[in-house]
């Protein structure tokens, strides 16, 4: 017996090891392959009176999908899927003076940009050895430096005539370093995606009045293998869980209604265990329905506003966090700099954006807060340089911003924010010195006697804000396109509003948005409360992913109080609503 066991455990043990060797080997033989078309580029890529590459970058993703979508109880999506995709940059030129950091929107549109495809996010076939991952990165490689030698001819052209007034250099040069840092991904079960999809969802049978909803999961983990020609080189591991469940109505008037709760984590262990969930959902439908009788804004209200919670933190999310991202604006073809859609800080470093009590830092190697586990932390970033936690605004004042290797006139170096593809903030946290922070209710007895010395009949509380991913992904898919979206700028739809009267007393009102919401409309804070929140959202992409190449939306995390506006414009949707049905939800008839 004890000769049969040793001999098992030996057994057991060499399986183990021939495992991990494996495994070693297909990392090894993931870098030999880049490293020697690395090498091979390097010394032998040249097209003919054009630059040769000074840098080469590679970048392989593995990411498997574990996802499934339920309505009122039934599964209608399900998916356990496995895909590669590699993606290569190459620069021409030098360090000072290359092919970045210019948009030619002829060649986007009508030239060798839709080839942005052979090179970029490139899907691969999932089963590679050296020889056909070589074979992948050379196809890829020619393509990229293709494209980089056209853009840098143009943009040498576009500036050969005129006086450079950006004189930064193009690209930060770092030296070599390895990461290893892969982590065991768990391996979650599909039936149980699937059961807390269907049981969520199968509670909006009990509201037909709800037209149309649905719960959908996602379980994204990712490993990423990195090479550049510098000798940077890293193994990570990124995972997204989440769960979205939305729904969608019309009032009596006509006025569309919609809601949604949503929760995210990295892995499926972090989202709340399933009888919370249900609770939710259960709070999410009769809050729906009860918005679908609720009052209408008669008059736009302008005055003091107090955003709570998730209000709080999707409005700084959307509104002030895009203007704390370092931006280069690209040259154009006439030699000219773009303006950028949130580049309001990019020459404010040492300005006031922010009333003296309040402060900003970037937190990505935070990565609980309480309980909640923060879906923007990391330690590395996707160029290989390690992530730094950075005061961003210090009593109000702006003191930098998160930063790739692409430098800007005032941040010259990198903090390690760059994600998928672009800079882009992560973990950030808006604190308040404590002579401005009051409990939540010390905060709405301010707004009300500020009301009160304004001769205001009431004040405005905002408890949810509509999220930009689950309005453009859930709500308006649900509705098959025929949700209304608003495309005026600086407007926030805005989901859970409540009137606030002199004594304390609340209405709920349907039908708000916030309107001529900027980063200059925080210096209107004057109060905030102790009560922080962390809010975990898909932040969309800050730049364009038709510059950077990379997805639309991040993970991100939003920490803050409760934040009391001494003024704010809230106006009722104003449209031609579609007639509601004519019969009743057949849901009901079931019933």
């Amino acid at each position: 017996m004890k000769k049969t066991l040793k001999l098992n455990l030996i057994v057991f043990t060499l399986l183990l090891l021939a495992n991990i060797s494996l495994k070693a080997l297909e990392q090894d033989e993931i870098f030999r392959a880049m490293q020697d078309e690395i090498s091979r580029t390097l010394s032998e890529l040249q097209l003919e009176l054009l630059q040769k590459p000074y840098y080469v970058e590679y970048s392989l993703l593995i990411e498997s999908a574990y996802s499934a979508k339920a309505v009122l109880g039934h599964t209608v999506e399900s998916d356990n899927s496995q895909i590669a995709v590699l993606s290569v940059s190459v620069r021409v030129g030098d360090y000072k003076f290359d092919n970045t950091n210019f948009f030619d929107f002829g060649l986007n549109l009508f030239g060798s940009g839709d080839d942005e495809e052979r090179f970029k996010n490139r899907q691969v076939p999932l089963e590679l050895d050296y020889s056909a991952l070589r074979r992948e990165l050379w196809l890829a490689t020619d393509a990229a430096y293709k494209r980089a030698a056209e853009v840098y001819s143009k943009k040498e052209s576009a500036l050969k005539n005129k006086m450079r007034k950006d004189t930064i250099e193009d690209y930060l040069q770092i030296a070599p370093e390895t990461f290893i840092q892969a982590k065991e991904i768990p391996l979650p079960s599909l039936s149980e995606i699937e059961n807390i999809c269907k049981q969520t969802s199968a509670l909006f049978r009990d509201y037909p009045d709800i037209f149309n909803s649905s719960a959908s999961y996602q379980f994204l983990p990712q490993t990423i293998y990195y090479l550049n020609s510098e000798g940077r080189k890293y193994v990570k591991n990124e995972m997204f869980a989440g769960l979205e469940i939305c729904a969608i109505s019309q009032a009596k008037d006509g006025m569309p209604i919609s809601n949604f709760y949503s929760v995210y984590g990295k892995t499926p262990s972090d989202l709340p265990a399933l009888d919370s969930l249900l609770k939710a959902t259960r709070i999410l439908a009769k809050t729906t329905s009860d918005m679908l009788e609720a009052d209408i804004l008669e008059d736009s209200y302008s005055g003091p506003i107090i955003f709570e919670g998730q209000a709080a933190a999707e409005v700084f999310a959307q509104a002030f966090a895009p203007h704390l991202v370092a931006q280069r604006s690209p040259l154009t073809a006439q030699g000219v700099q773009t303006s950028e859609l949130y580049g309001a800080f990019q020459s404010k470093i040492g300005g006031r954006v922010l009333p003296e009590f309040l402060s900003i830092d970037a937190s990505p190697l935070k990565e609980k807060f309480g309980k909640t586990t923060l879906i923007g932390s990391f330690n590395l970033d996707d160029e290989g340089v390690l992530s730094q936690n950075v005061n961003l605004v210090k009593e109000g004042y702006l003191k930098s911003l998160v930063s790739s290797r692409t430098p800007i006139k005032r941040i010259r170096q990198s903090n390690g924010h760059f994600r998928m593809g672009a800079p882009m903030f992560a973990v950030l946290e808006l604190n308040s010195d404590k002579s401005h922070s009051f409990t939540p209710k010390e905060l709405k007895e301010k707004m009300l006697k500020l009301c009160k010395d304004r001769e205001l009949p009431f004040g405005i509380i905002v408890r949810k804000a509509m999220n930009t991913n689950i309005l453009y992904t859930g709500i308006y898919r649900l509705s098959q396109g025929d949700f209304p979206i608003s495309r005026q700028q600086n407007t926030i739809p805005l989901v859970e509003v409540y009137k606030v009267f002199p004594d304390g007393t609340e209405k709920l009102l349907r039908g708000t948005e916030l309107k001529q919401i900027t980063q200059q409309s925080f210096k209107e804070i004057i109060n905030a409360s102790n009560n922080y929140y962390a809010l975990n959202f898909l932040a969309p992409a800050v730049v364009s992913t038709f510059i950077s190449g990379g997805r639309s939306y991040l993970p991100a995390s939003i920490i803050t109080g409760d934040l009391l506006f001494e003024d704010g414009e809230i106006k009722a949707i104003n449209d031609d609503f579609n007639k509601p049905p004519f019969l009743k939800n057949p849901i009901s008839i079931e019933k």
